[in-house]
This record gives structure tokens, sequence and C-alpha cells, in this order.
């Protein structure tokens, strides 16, 4: 007779969850919510420094521009 119970007692294991899949199911997306803001923490460090990085190439171009026109203009007046 004991054989009888078992297709009911394996059906509610199988549709109730313990609490044990419940705090992995936590922790596992707390270590993706983790994951994901370190992933965007990074992404977002390198674009500031992709962005700086573009600023100096372009005072530096201002400036490398300002000393050859100098040097134009010398020639120019020169001859």
């Amino acid at each position: 007779m004991e054989n009888t119970s078992l297709p009911s007692d394996v059906w509610n294991n199988i549709t109730t969850s313990s609490s044990k899949d419940d705090d992995l199911t936590t922790y596992l997306a707390n270590i993706r919510d983790l994951a994901l803001k370190v992933i965007y923490l990074i992404i977002g460090t390198v674009g500031v420094i992709d962005n700086l990085f573009v600023l100096v190439v372009f005072v530096l171009f201002i400036k490398i521009t300002d000393k050859v026109l100098e040097i134009v203009n010398l020639k120019r007046y020169r001859k």
C-alpha cells in the first residue's frame, strides 16, 4: 500500500518549490545584477576615457595647426 502514495509524493515534490531553490535563485540573481553593474561601469569608464582622448587630440591638433600657420606666414612675408 505504500507504493500507492508514491506518485502523489513525487507530484508534490515537483510542484512545490523548496526554500533552497529560492535561496539559490536569489543568490544567482544578485550575482547577475552585480556582474551587470560591473560591466556597465567598465563600459562607462572606457567611454569617458575615449572622449577625453578625443579632446586631447583635438587640442594638440589646434596647437600644431597654429605653429604650422606661423611658419607658413613667416615664409610668405620673407619673399
